[in-house]
């Protein structure tokens, strides 16, 4: 299974960094004029947070349809930039 996975910067504050991850999920499937099987897929985001201090990360929303599969992708790519001190406006996980 391949991932792709955008993390984009959307606050600061003293102690902690948030950030919106974001990835694109199935949501129907259909036919084309060939008569071939093709699927459609819909933008789903959540939200984490990370402590500058630590490098806890805290899930306050889970995407629709992430069963912690992409948010624990997420959460290391903020612990891997954390531990070089960094806080990019945007980052991304891609496998």
């Amino acid at each position: 299974m391949a991932f792709f996975i955008e993390l984009t910067k959307i606050g600061s504050e003293d102690n902690y960094v948030d950030y919106i991850y974001e990835f694109s999920i199935p949501y129907e499937k259909f036919k084309n004029k060939a008569g071939k099987l093709r699927c459609k897929s819909k933008l789903v985001r959540g939200r984490l947070k990370i402590n500058k201090e630590n490098g806890d990360v805290e899930i306050v929303e889970l995407a629709e349809g992430d069963s912690g599969m992409y948010v624990q992708r997420a959460s290391l790519v903020l612990m891997k930039h954390w531990r070089k001190s960094e806080f990019p406006d945007k980052t991304c996980w891609a496998s």
